[in-house]
């Protein structure tokens, strides 16, 4: 019987990511995934080689979804260009994509000892897919005033983010006594716009171009970054 080998590869990386996301990086084993998929564990290593290859496969694949996603809300924002649409953009696309929200956040739930693994995927260009990448973008194109310490506001949306993000994924809001996780994200979107525009106003679609760009450029340098993985 033909066996398609990308689509087994494939199911291999689909497991691994839910079994990432459940049990945590230091929990996985390479036996869970090919129980997961019904394969003899020595298969599983013909493919990925080792668990950090897996991962790291996994994590690819994973940002390369979350750059597509963000990307299109960017491109469906008339103010996408702005930093407060690019910031909603994004939110939108990691509330989709949680395992995204967990590399991006540096989940050391999720991600444990990885983490301090010399050459970790994190070690590499991944920046301008976190905040303060977007945010350094949104300035050189002139949508950030100058003089704003993107590393202290970079600092600040990410300790904000996860608790946004686990607001959305909970679907607690208004009916609960407090804001709806809409109203958070506009406020949080309206503080953005207030306090990072310059005086002047920014051009929307220039800016929006840059970080397009930006994403595109990301997406490219995902796909061919070094790997352990090697067919």
């Amino acid at each position: 019987m033909h066996v398609n080998e990308q689509e087994r590869e494939q199911a291999i990386l689909d497991a691994a990511a839910e079994l990432l996301l459940r049990l945590g990086y230091n929990k996985l084993t390479m036996g869970d995934v090919a129980d997961a998929v019904a394969l003899h564990r020595g298969l599983v290593y013909l493919i990925f080689s080792s668990k950090d290859e897996l991962v790291e496969a996994v994590m690819v694949r994973e940002l390369d979804a979350y750059t597509e996603a963000w990307r299109d809300h960017v491109a469906a924002d008339p103010r996408g260009g702005s930093a407060a649409g690019v910031y909603r953009a994004m939110v939108h696309a990691l509330e989709e994509l949680p395992l995204a929200a967990a590399i991006v956040a540096r989940d050391a739930e999720v991600f444990g000892k990885y983490l301090r693994r010399p050459g970790n995927l994190f070690e590499r260009d991944t920046e301008c897919l976190g905040t303060l990448g977007f945010l350094r973008a949104m300035r050189e194109a002139g949508a950030v005033r100058r003089n704003v310490d993107v590393r202290a506001v970079a600092f600040i949306l990410d300790a904000l983010t996860p608790a946004l993000l686990r607001r959305l994924a909970a679907g607690r809001g208004a009916a609960t006594g407090g804001p709806s996780v809409a109203e958070l994200l506009e406020a949080l979107a309206d503080l953005l716009d207030r306090g990072l525009t310059p005086p002047r106003g920014a051009d929307l679609r220039a800016a929006k171009e840059v970080l397009m760009s930006e994403l595109d450029h990301a997406r490219e340098g995902l796909s061919s970054a070094p790997s352990r993985h090697r067919r």
